[in-house]
């Protein structure tokens, strides 16, 4: 995509998926660098939206996405430094809690971006040597029924959680975040590794970066985009 590479938000990007194929069931494209393709399940629904920018739509219980672990090595995070974000428009109902983005396996490896009903949005890392099985860093305040601009940066021990552009109070496990393990399995969008806490609700543009953005830039990207959303 010509230009992509001169916005400086988009150094060290791994995924950017912004779903401009606004039709089919098969695969949506990745425009990073990596142009991987992620397989769409049970066909998540396209929704346009008032402002004509389409997004998906996630029914709780069969949609998702996903791309297999060899696909997704790059986002194989251990030690270093990490970022999440993207639109996301939770929808009461479905599984109790859902999981928006993840490469895990349960207590053993990986990292998930997980909400819970009582509107906690949480970064968990699994872990499998030791007596800690699972560290996060988590934020309340994620509702139902509204368009959120999230974005996490992981830097070390910690993380910061961000919500349309502005860092919002977030709190750790006692100890941090424990580097999780080495992982080995998919990833997904909108679902975990044993299908029971799919996405409901509705979700644009999920990005990862192998970096920690700054509050800069989590703010330069809101107020870019915001206006597609009502915000």
């Amino acid at each position: 995509m010509r230009g992509y590479d001169n916005n400086p938000v988009h150094h060290q990007i791994l995924l950017d998926l912004p779903f401009r194929e606004a039709t089919g069931a098969l695969y949506t494209y990745d425009v990073s660098k990596v142009h991987r393709p992620l397989t769409m399940v049970s066909a998540p629904a396209w929704t346009t939206l008032a402002s004509d920018l389409t997004v998906l739509t996630f029914d709780g219980a069969l949609d998702y996405m996903w791309g297999t672990a060899a696909n997704t090595v790059d986002l194989n995070f251990t030690t270093g430094d990490y970022s999440l974000g993207g639109w996301l428009y939770f929808t009461a109902g479905g599984a109790d809690d859902k999981t928006p983005l993840a490469r895990f396996l349960v207590d053993s490896m990986g990292w998930e971006l997980y909400h819970y009903t009582n509107e906690i949005l949480t970064l968990r890392h699994h872990h499998s040597l030791g007596a800690t099985t699972r560290t996060a860093c988590y934020s309340g305040g994620w509702a139902f029924g509204e368009w959120w601009f999230m974005g996490v940066s992981r830097s070390g021990a910690s993380a910061t959680f961000y919500r349309n552009g502005e860092a919002v109070t977030t709190t750790c496990s006692a100890g941090g975040l424990i580097d999780p393990e080495t992982c080995n399995q998919n990833f997904y969008v909108g679902n975990d590794t044993t299908d029971t806490n799919l996405l409901k609700g509705m979700m644009w543009g999920p990005r990862i970066w192998e970096r920690e953005l700054p509050a800069t830039e989590w703010l330069q990207m809101f107020e870019t985009e915001r206006h597609w959303f009502g915000v």
